[in-house]
């Protein structure tokens, strides 16, 4: 029993000595928390009761490829010019988003709604990889949920352009069709988060193998990803002494200011397109004939599904004077607001494993909206 006692005992010292030699990052991040959360939930991987076996299988095998971040960056020179590091790997993340795309369209026999939707699957499942392989960049924790919201949005709109077809129903919208609006619009937005995906995943490649010291320097970003990497240069200096409430809130300042420039440069020429316009018009009578209590778009569900966990999850509401969407700097409002709160989230226990929790969900694909599109 003693010389129980005595292994145990010096186990422990051990234990604790070790505890204080590791690096602060794992206390500030909490990245045990998730690898046991991706480990527990990994029976998931397995389910067929939301779709059959072998649509499951593409899901695996769509999440497959979006887990595998180091193949974007594999083999690229990090002594090249930072622009064209940023090009080459914005063009191997895009090679993986025509592999999905190809292993869709061949899954779904050429179903353009099917694919759209495997699509986000491959963008909701490519930011849970990115937040777990960099949780010191900041902004696809909020991104997974943002992205959710369109997916949302997505199954509304086709499972409406369905329903609209099967009964040979016509609603002409201009010159236009309702039933072809819904899919073009679906095509367009699926196009924007390609594009923030590949950008913003981009950068956050770069800040883990050049440095946000390096690239908070470099000419060719626009002023907004300057003060983005600059501000993330700070959170991670706090980060390495263990100040993590310090850490926090710099790294979401930094987060607002990346999520400036994806508002401002990048989903702003898709919100320009005369069929954006409209929607974003449409969702602001919404919102305003309802006092706020249906919003198409704008809202963020921190969660899985809102229609199954209404009394789990928490909903981020869009700003009274932030409703239209066509508007880049209202969006940048939205934005905001959302990285604020998402930050004051995770800053408490039952939070911070709320949120984990429900993006390695989404991440596996499980419980995210779906409905018979075609």
């Amino acid at each position: 029993m003693k010389l129980f006692q005595l292994f145990t005992f010096t186990a422990l010292i051990i234990s604790l000595y070790s505890c204080k030699k590791e690096n602060q990052t794992t206390s500030c991040l909490d990245e045990s928390q998730k690898n046991s959360l991706v480990q527990s939930l990994a029976y998931l991987s397995h389910d067929s009761t939301q779709m059959s076996a072998a649509e499951r299988q593409l899901m695996n095998d769509i999440r497959i490829i979006a887990n595998d971040i180091d193949a974007i960056s594999n083999g690229v020179d990090t002594t090249i010019a930072p622009q064209d590091y940023y090009n080459i790997v914005r063009t191997n993340f895009l090679h993986h988003v025509d592999i999905v795309t190809q292993k869709a369209t061949i899954f779904y026999n050429g179903s353009e709604p099917k694919v759209i939707l495997a699509k986000n699957a491959f963008v909701l499942m490519s930011y849970d990889a990115l937040q777990r392989k960099y949780p010191e960049f900041m902004w696809t924790q909020l991104g997974v949920f943002a992205a959710n919201e369109v997916r949302s949005g997505l199954v509304l709109a086709l499972f409406a352009r369905y329903t609209l077809k099967r009964n040979n129903i016509q609603i002409p919208l201009g010159n236009i069709d309702a039933a072809e609006a819904m899919l073009q619009s679906s095509k367009i937005l699926i196009q924007g988060q390609i594009d923030v995906l590949t950008d913003i995943g981009s950068f956050g490649i770069l800040n883990k193998n050049l440095g946000a010291a390096a690239m908070k320097k470099e000419i060719w970003l626009t002023t907004e990803a300057k003060k983005g990497f600059e501000l993330q240069e700070q959170a991670e200096t706090a980060l390495k002494t263990g100040d993590c409430s310090t850490f926090y809130d710099v790294q979401t300042e930094a987060a607002i200011q990346f999520g400036a420039h994806e508002q401002i440069y990048i989903l702003q020429p898709m919100w320009n397109q005369p069929l954006m316009q409209q929607f974003a018009a449409l969702d602001q009578l919404l919102i305003q004939l309802s006092n706020q209590k249906f919003v198409f778009f704008g809202d963020i569900f921190v969660g899985t599904n809102k229609n199954m966990e209404a009394n789990k999850g928490y909903i981020i509401k869009i700003p009274a004077n932030a409703t239209n969407l066509a508007n880049a700097q209202q969006r940048v409002q939205i934005a905001m607001n959302g990285f604020n709160t998402i930050n004051e989230l995770r800053k408490n226990s039952t939070g911070s494993h709320w949120i984990a929790y429900s993006q390695v969900k989404i991440g596996y694909a499980y419980d995210t909206y779906n409905a018979v599109v075609e």
